[in-house]
Order: C-alpha cells, then structure tokens, then sequence
C-alpha cells in the first residue's frame, strides 16, 4: 500500500510538473504559442465535457464538432485582442456562422429530444469556451495603446499571475486544510473542502500578491513590468483573492456536475490529475473573475 502510494505521488508531482512547465514556457514563449496551447486546452476540456454530458444517455452530443466551435470562439478573441487584423470585432461573424449552423441543424436533428442536446452544447460554450476564450482579453489588456506588432502587444505577465494564483490557492488550501480544517466548505458537493482550507488559500494568495507587486519577481522571468506599474500592492492583493474565491467557486461547480453525472474524473489524459477539466476547472470562473477585476480597476483608476 505504500509503495503504491508513493507512486501515485510520484506520478501526481511528475504530471503536475509537466503541466507547469509547459504553461510557463508557452506564456513566455510569445502570442502564438500561448494562442497554441490554450487551443488544444479548449477542445480537450470541451471533448472531456461534452463525453461525461453523453454518459448521462439523455443525449449523443457530436464531440468534435462543437469542441472545435469553441476553438473558434477563442481564435476570434485573439484575432480581435491582438489588432493584427483590420477586421476588429467582424471577426466574431465566424463563430456567429457556428452558431447559426446549430441552431439550424438542430431541426434535422435525429436526437430524442434535440432542445435538451442544444441546451447542453451551448452550454459547454459558455462555461468553458468563453472563460478561457477571455484568457486572449488578459493577454493583451495591459497595452492601452496597440503597436501594431503582435509580440509587442502581448504580455505574458497578467495570464502568468492568473496561474500563480491558482497553484498557490491550491497549494495553500491543500496544506491548511489537511493540517487545520474541520469545518466542511461545501460538504454536499465537495467533502474534503474545508473553510480553514479556503482561508488559508487566501491567505497565502494575499501573501504572493506582495511578491508579485515586485519587477525584481518578474524579472526572474525576464519580464519587464512597465506596462503594469500603476497596479498597487492593494491592486495585486486583492487580485489574488479574487482568483482564490472565484477558483475555489469554479473547482465546486465541476465537482457539483460529476456528481450529478455520476463520475469520478473527467477523462484518465494527465496521469494522477485525471482529466484536463479536473487539473483547469477553477480557471474557468477565474478567468472571467480576473476580467473583470481587471476592467474595474481601470475604471476606478480613470475616476
């Protein structure tokens, strides 16, 4: 038993590592590695979706088909996030065309009940395309004005804080929780969370906050952080406790449908994590929680 035990650590730590590193090297690798990546994150969270919606046997939904619509919708959200077009927001008539095409075809559809299998392909759209489509918004939020020049109007820095946030969240809940939690987060959902869990994975998000506020942080991964010096302390802070909330929400809500489906993981593709929804479902509220922060500090800082 401990041996497997070990090697189910070993695995977990192993898969963990990988994935850091090739989120890391992709970010930093520049707007079209980044643009890569998160593509193929798309259509595999969106495969592993809609297969665990087909479990269910209420509907046959045809899974690459729509996980490649949702791949549309996040390289509408570059194309137009990163000016290197003149077609601005007229890009979006392709994922509009997607859209038409569904709801169209679901009149020749040979479903049982064809509203109930359009309902949950959309819905698969807006709770993962879109969120991590918003991922394009971070990316190209700091510049005010564009360049012109793709690679110089990314930066990595905000999409990079976005996952410290999340690994430190995750982290901290983890090792308050088993040390000092007693108090059950949401016991009907999710049995292990519990609010000491949750207070520490603020706590310790406040904590990288500090850090992050610091160029000589980013400079160790050769990022400049002019773009983003009129971010505060406070600004940085209360940044990561929003992805600690709105993380914590988005991994409840993927718990609260496997439940309902009745499945443990989401797929078996990270050895130890489980699927790619299990190892990235609380990005799917931060994302747009960070969005949002993001948009609202601009407005208060124009006051």
């Amino acid at each position: 038993m401990s041996k497997l035990f070990n090697y189910s650590l070993l695995q977990r730590t192993l898969t963990g590592l990988v994935i850091v590193g090739s989120i890391i090297a992709c970010v930093l690798g520049g707007a079209y590695s980044f643009a890569v990546l998160f593509s193929v994150l798309i259509f595999g969270v969106l495969m592993e979706f809609y297969n665990i919606i087909n479990i269910s046997r209420e509907v046959n939904i045809t899974r690459w088909m729509h996980s490649l619509g949702g791949v549309t919708l996040f390289w509408c959200f570059f194309l137009d996030a990163s000016h290197i077009t003149s077609l601005g927001n007229n890009v979006f008539v392709l994922y509009l065309i997607y859209m038409l095409v569904l709801f169209i075809s679901r009149l020749y559809s040979a479903q049982q009940n064809p509203i109930r299998e359009l309902a949950y392909v959309i819905l698969g759209q807006i709770y993962i395309a879109l969120p991590l489509s918003m991922l394009n918004s971070i990316a190209f939020h700091s510049i005010a004005i564009p360049l012109g020049n793709i690679e110089d109007d990314y930066n990595g820095i905000m999409l990079l804080a976005l996952f410290f946030f999340l690994w430190c969240n995750d982290s901290g809940a983890y090792l308050t929780g088993i040390t000092l939690g007693r108090h059950k987060l949401f016991e009907r959902v999710s049995p292990k969370k519990t609010w000491e869990g949750f207070w520490g994975g603020c706590l310790f998000n406040a904590m990288l906050g500090l850090a992050l506020y610091q160029a000589s942080f980013w400079g160790f991964f050769g990022q400049d952080l002019h773009e983003l010096q009129h971010y505060s302390r406070l600004d940085w802070v209360g940044l990561g406790l929003t992805v600690s909330v709105f993380g914590t929400f988005g991994d409840l809500v993927e718990s609260f449908v496997k439940r309902a489906v009745g499945v443990k993981d989401s797929g078996t593709l990270l050895p130890g994590h489980g699927g790619l929804w299990d190892r990235f479902d609380s990005l799917l509220l931060a994302a747009p929680a960070m969005m949002l922060y993001l948009v609202a500090i601009a407005f208060i800082k124009t006051l």
